[in-house]
Formats: structure tokens, sequence, C-alpha cells
């Protein structure tokens, strides 16, 4: 259904990453066939507050996500501490060794940015890259920005 609603849209599967936090795979082998379907039809998986939750690394390999999306919590202890500055950067280059798009949230300073691409980090969200909007704002958005 969903396939067909994006192409009654113009889009592809692979136009769209769906989010889906640590805690929501409460059953790892149930969950793993859905997404795993979802990976078939092109669609983008994306771990989200990576970190908060209770996922182990076993978890992380097993299961077909494309995206890597680190917890606000990350980027701004790693401005606070050297031992979590190490945490972030390890968590980033376990996110390329997988294959995955590391994206991190609550960017809200240059500072931030400039760590992170420092570090390696593929994408940001957070205030500072923009606010969240509806859809309509979003195109005249794009198109000041782009």
């Amino acid at each position: 259904q969903l396939c067909g609603k994006l192409g009654d849209n113009g889009l592809s599967p692979a136009d769209l990453v769906l989010e889906l936090t640590e805690s929501a795979i409460v059953e790892p082998a149930n969950a793993l066939s859905m997404l795993a379907r979802l990976r078939l039809h092109g669609f983008g998986l994306s771990i989200d507050d990576y970190g908060t939750g209770f996922s182990s690394l076993q978890r992380l390999a097993s299961i077909p996500f494309t995206e890597l999306k680190l917890d606000r919590s990350f980027v701004h202890a790693a401005h606070r501490s050297r031992s979590q500055r190490t945490v972030l950067e390890s968590t980033l280059e376990l996110a390329h060794r997988l294959d995955l798009t590391a994206v991190a949230e609550g960017v809200e300073t240059p500072d931030d940015w400039r760590l992170l691409r420092e570090l390696g980090c593929d994408l940001a969200q957070g205030y500072l890259m923009g606010s969240p909007m509806p859809g309509p704002m979003l195109s005249e958005w794009w198109r000041e920005h782009a």
C-alpha cells in the first residue's frame, strides 16, 4: 500500500527513509522479516535516537538499516569530555564500517556541525540546519537555501 501511495505522488520507496527507535524493535526476530521486505522494496531504514535505548551492537549489524541517527546527547557530550568525543568518533566509524549513513540530531551551533564534520558525520538535523516546518513551507525554504 505504501508503495502505491508513493507512486501516486510521483515518489519511489528510495525517496523515503523510515525511522525506528531502538525501543520500537522489541521483538527483533519478528521485526527482521518486515524490515527486510521494506528494504527489498527500496525503502531506507534509520535507527533513530541511537544510543538512548537498549540496542546491542549485534542487533545493529543484523537489521538492514541504511542510516544511524545519533541522539543529540552524543553531540552535546562530545564538547564536554574527551572520552565522550571518543565515543562519538567510534560510533561514526562503526556506522561507516557497516555502510550506514551517519546522521546527527540536535545540531544547534556552528561548533556542533564543525566537530561532526571533522569526525566524519554525513548529515545533520537540528535548528542550525532549519526549524521543523509544514510541507508547503519546505518548498519555499528549499528555493531560498538550495
